[in-house]
């Protein structure tokens, strides 16, 4: 779970820093998996309250194009970034992190 979290990022979550990572520079294919399967389940999550991408970013502080990277695999989140996610959402953090049948993703 650690390898979805960036330490560098501003909890804006914009704006790269040296300890930013994007997947391809993530640990390995392991961590790339983790990231698109994260990113899939902020996507199924954001589709079936019907919302944009852009809805979501406003929701939770954060910009557009951030969100479809994040949604796409291409970028991690700090533990700001995560909660922020988790309220705009109004769901527990962990649920974040399982499926739609409350399995932990991979």
């Amino acid at each position: 779970m650690l390898s979805l979290l960036s330490a560098g990022r501003g909890a804006d979550g914009g704006g790269m820093t040296e300890q930013d990572q994007p997947a391809e520079g993530a640990g390995g294919p392991e961590d790339r998996a983790r990231l698109k399967a994260f990113g899939l389940r902020i996507k199924l999550l954001r589709v079936s309250r019907g919302w944009s991408q852009e809805q979501l970013a406003e929701a939770a502080g954060m910009h557009r194009t951030f969100v479809g990277q994040v949604e796409r695999g291409q970028r991690g989140l700090n533990v700001l970034g995560l909660w922020r996610l988790a309220g705009a959402f109004n769901i527990p953090i962990g649920d974040l992190f399982v499926d739609v049948e409350g399995r932990p993703i991979p």
